[in-house]
């Protein structure tokens, strides 16, 4: 298991796009639920380009003493002959463990996201190339956080090729005083650009 940076979680998932996708496609998040008995909510994030890779599964832990950082699973995803991480195996094994957990999920309630802002605390525009070959196109830092009422999150941190970032998705997690949203920007420059989803975690700030 592998703790994820929240600064450092879009750089990351770009990192497969860029190295061996040869046809561009969107990020995009599913959250699977919460489970009861281990407090945790699930996450898949999917990347729906040419490569075809399985999705990456994450979940919070709000057992640990870190119950706002979220962890990447890797034991999914050792290839049972190599033994290392492969995720470009054939899925079936994947998806057996995956329904287990699926299992043992109860759906978080979902809301409107126009229940939670953005708030950009610092942004900065630049020049950058895309990766096709195109002439430099402007880029996006934004430094930011999520507020809803008396819930917040921590500082977040996205690279844009459009100006924006959008509330996507927005969800009440049962039994724990947090809330969780997705976060919606162009972030792949490739092609004809495409959307990347990252999950953000609000917890009561009260």
């Amino acid at each position: 298991m592998k703790l994820i940076q929240p600064f450092l979680f879009s750089a990351l998932a770009c990192l497969p796009i860029i190295s061996f996708a040869t046809v561009g496609g969107q990020q995009r998040i599913e959250v699977l639920g919460y489970d009861q008995k281990d407090q945790k909510v699930y996450l898949l994030r999917h990347y729906e380009d040419g490569r075809g890779r399985l999705p990456q599964l994450y979940y919070y832990n709000f057992k640990s003493k870190q119950p706002n950082q979220l962890v990447q699973v890797n034991s999914l995803y050792i290839n049972p002959k190599t033994k290392k991480i492969d995720y470009d195996q054939q899925p079936t094994r994947f998806n057996a463990e995956l329904a287990k957990i699926k299992n043992r999920l109860n759906p978080l309630t979902k809301l409107r996201t126009q229940q939670a802002q953005i708030k950009v605390l610092h942004s900065s525009k630049r020049s950058a190339d895309w990766i096709n070959g195109t002439e430099p196109v402007p880029q996006w830092q934004y430094c930011y956080r999520v507020d809803a009422g008396n819930f917040r999150s921590t500082v977040q941190q996205a690279t844009s090729y459009k100006q924006g970032l959008n509330i996507h998705q927005a969800y009440n997690i049962p039994q724990q005083s947090k809330m969780l949203v997705t976060v919606k920007y162009l972030g792949i420059p490739f092609e004809m650009g495409y959307p990347i989803e990252d999950p953000v975690l609000l917890s009561n700030s009260q």
